[in-house]
């Protein structure tokens, strides 16, 4: 430990010194610093020595990755610091950056139904557009009922992606959603002569039809369908009620009960209480909103496109995307998604005007998937690899962005559906008239979107820019990762067990193994390996933290038919063997052996792309991991803004 003394005084020096630190952690390969005063940071100093591999802000903290001896490192910080290394800081953040997290945990796992279900609007209003179908047709009351599906049933599948953020059952999560939405609820509380009236006269003006043992049961006119907001806060209560449950519950009677006490509280809780009360949050947010637009849709327009392509790097995106998707699922009709939708050509425009004037091959390359991804809104690669990191043609796409807003909010031009990039044109045909003038304002609004940072971009393009340092010659230098274990692949969605299918264990692939050795898919360091022998986790030489997990629940073996051959700390090549498993005995005690491969990290990356389907042997290539460039990975987010 001597040996990284003096790395832990330099660090704690540049931070502003030892008390200026509130508290330390650690992840896999990352110091996190809680500071009294992030002005003291002398970031360009820390980045200078040679044990430090980047620096930056991020999440309200200072983060110092050190690679994979960070935890010997953390442990030098707490002598140091004499202690003051609270791990609970870890999880401690603003209120903002708490609701945004939450917002991108529970929306995420979604976005692909909900785009799926504006595509088939756009299609439908595309079918009554062109007189191909009517309204009374059968294929049109079917192919209305998948598009509105998802917004009518949004509860219950948010209810499920709540309780997956918030750590809670998943099933009591989608249990307490599908309560708000029994009809019975709709007739029983909204229908008849009302008892009385409660704030009337205001905003909030309701009357009260039932009561609960006496007390006002303030529900909904339209009820709970479609709305976003509720079911997150009421998830988010039944949670606390879940953790306090399991902690006076007895163990021998807790499986049956808790989940039973968890719905039996949590239901009144929030239709009662929660549910009114999220309510008027949701008729703040948008009559503000509305208010706002009411007053100048041109500047509401402008704030919006300006700050949203921002905002994507910092992950603040989401809320604006929960208020556009209430605004679709209520009236079907959305003003806020239209003042971001040509965001992406702008982006992409710039791209182009970089493959055309650049040099390098490297950059000519990486532009052609850049801009194929951002003609279908996934616009990180070009936001990373090409404008961000010369910060006027980042500027360039928000002035483009911008354009493209005001055109569409001077012609009062609305969203039907979710739907952005070259698909995203059918979301702007009206459903009921089947008018294509959305259509074609959109289309006039993108092309003058993209022209203003292509043409900014090309001009401006200076001869310097194609001259890289030598050790970031290419923009992304990707990994390529083996496949540990022999067998039939599919892709990580398709997982059984929902921790690795919604993502939250990492991006990778699911595998049946046919047999029972299994190899290092990297060649780095043994981080882990779970007392049960049935998961290990390895680090690369260059920072990928990769999980193999073999089977569902079969740590409860504990470790029977599982024979590691390795250690933490023991370094491994791509391909060495490290794990042996009889897969008959885990069989015949009645596991799955389908099982994950992961990069645990990969936020951390540019993009992670792994092979989908197919059978595979061992050492086969599987998995391309593709890191940020080093100029944009060392931005200190605090300048960006």
């Amino acid at each position: 430990m001597d040996k990284y003394q003096s790395l832990v005084s330099f660090i704690l020096e540049k931070v502003g010194g030892k008390e200026n630190v509130l508290s330390v952690t650690h992840c896999m390969t990352r110091l996190r610093f809680t500071l009294k005063n992030d002005s003291l940071v002398q970031r360009e100093e820390v980045v200078k020595s040679t044990d430090v591999m980047s620096a930056q802000f991020a999440s309200g903290r200072f983060q110092v990755v050190v690679g994979t001896n960070v935890a010997d490192i953390f442990q030098v910080v707490q002598e140091q610091l004499n202690g003051k290394t609270v791990a609970a800081e870890e999880e401690k953040k603003g209120l903002v950056s708490t609701l945004v997290d939450t917002i991108t945990k529970v929306i995420t796992p979604v976005l692909g139904i909900l785009t799926a279900s504006g595509l088939l609007q756009g299609i439908l209003a595309l079918l009554t557009a062109t007189n191909v179908l009517s309204v009374n047709d059968g294929a049109y009351i079917i192919l209305h009922a998948m598009g509105q599906a998802v917004f009518y049933f949004l509860p219950v599948t948010l209810g499920y992606t709540s309780a997956k953020a918030f750590k809670m059952n998943p099933f009591v999560g989608m249990m307490l959603g599908a309560t708000l939405l029994i009809p019975e609820l709709m007739t029983g509380l909204t229908s008849g002569d009302a008892l009385y009236t409660l704030f009337k006269e205001t905003l909030f003006q309701t009357p009260v039809f039932n009561t609960f043992f006496g007390i006002p049961i303030l529900f909904p006119a339209n009820g709970y369908q479609y709305t976003v907001i509720p079911i997150i806060f009421i998830v988010y209560v039944g949670s606390k009620v879940e953790k306090w449950l399991k902690k006076v519950v007895p163990a021998v009677i807790a499986h049956n009960v808790n989940s039973f006490l968890t719905i039996l509280i949590t239901v009144p809780l929030a239709i009662l209480v929660v549910g009114p009360v999220t309510n008027v949050l949701s008729s703040l947010i948008s009559a503000g909103v509305s208010g706002l637009y009411g007053i100048s849709p041109v500047v509401t327009s402008l704030v919006v496109a300006l700050l949203y392509q921002p905002l994507v790097i910092f992950g603040l995106h989401w809320p604006i995307s929960a208020i556009g998707i209430t605004n679709l699922a209520q009236s079907g009709v959305d003003y806020i998604f239209p003042m971001s939708f040509t965001a992406n050509f702008a982006q992409t425009a710039v791209v182009l005007a970089v493959f055309l004037r650049t040099r390098s091959k490297d950059q000519k390359a990486l532009a052609i998937p850049a801009m194929v991804s951002g003609l279908f809104c996934i616009i990180e690669p070009a936001i990373y690899g090409f404008s961000l990191p010369v910060k006027k043609r980042f500027a360039f796409s928000m002035l483009g962005g911008a354009v493209g807003s005001l055109i569409l909010a001077l012609t009062s031009t609305k969203m039907y559906a979710m739907s952005f990039g070259i698909l995203g044109f059918a979301a702007f045909i009206d459903p009921k008239s089947g008018s294509m003038n959305g259509v074609i304002i959109a289309v006039i609004a993108s092309i003058a979107t993209a022209a203003v940072p292509f043409v900014l971009t090309y001009m401006a393009f200076k001869k310097e820019e194609d001259v890289i340092d030598p050790e970031e010659k290419s923009l992304v230098k990707s990994e390529v990762l083996v496949s540990p274990l022999q067998g039939e692949i599919k892709p990580i969605e398709q997982a059984a067990d929902p921790s690795f299918a919604s993502k939250a264990l990492g991006s990778g692939f699911v595998i049946v193994p046919e047999k029972g050795e299994v190899v290092s898919p990297v060649t780095g360091t043994v981080e882990t390996v779970f007392p049960s022998g049935h998961a290990i986790g390895i680090i690369s030489d260059t920072g990928i933290e990769v999980l193999i997990h073999i089977g569902i629940d079969t740590v409860e073996l504990e470790g029977q038919g599982f024979h590691p051959l390795v250690e933490k700390g023991q370094s491994v090549v791509q391909g060495e063997k490290i794990l042996e498993v009889d897969l008959e005995k885990v069989a015949e005690a009645g596991y799955s052996i389908e099982s994950f491969v992961t990069v645990t990290n990969s936020d951390q990356f540019l993009d992670v792309l792994s092979q989908q389907e197919g059978h595979v042997k061992l050492n086969d290539k599987v998995m391309t991991v593709i890191p940020f460039n080093n100029q944009a990975e060392a931005i200190n987010l605090a300048e960006v803004n």
